[in-house]
């Protein structure tokens, strides 16, 4: 498993919690492919194709939250480059005082640093 794979995994979302959208540009290849909750039913689920689409997706995701932190348990390596990632998501609405506890599974394609692929699957509707 390659370091600097993880540690670009643990960047991204570190960013995503940030809300720290530059940096989260910085990670995407220019035509990366995210895949988000393909099948679940939520607002978002869709393909989305390039940075600026998968940008999109993450200020629409990230807008109405006071935080949401996706927190990796498991990062297996399941090829050369690509990571299956299991966690929870932890999310507050703006608007409540609740936190919500979501599993979340991940499959990602690092390739030279960046994220060139992305399958998100989360079991609550955040």
């Amino acid at each position: 498993m390659s370091d600097d794979d993880v540690e670009q995994i643990h960047r991204v979302n570190t960013a995503i919690a940030s809300k720290d959208l530059d940096a989260v540009s910085r990670s995407l290849h220019p035509d990366v492919v995210w895949e988000h909750n393909v099948g679940r039913g939520t607002p978002e689920e869709g393909i989305y194709r390039g940075r600026d689409s998968v940008l999109q997706l993450f200020e629409r995701i990230v807008e109405p939250w006071a935080y949401l932190r996706p927190e990796p348990s498991r990062i297996e390596e399941v090829g050369d480059g690509e990571y299956r990632i299991q966690g929870e998501l932890h999310a507050k609405h703006a608007d409540t005082a609740a936190e919500i506890l979501s599993p979340y599974e991940q499959h990602v394609e690092m390739r030279d640093g960046l994220l060139v692929t992305a399958r998100m699957t989360s079991w609550v509707n955040v």
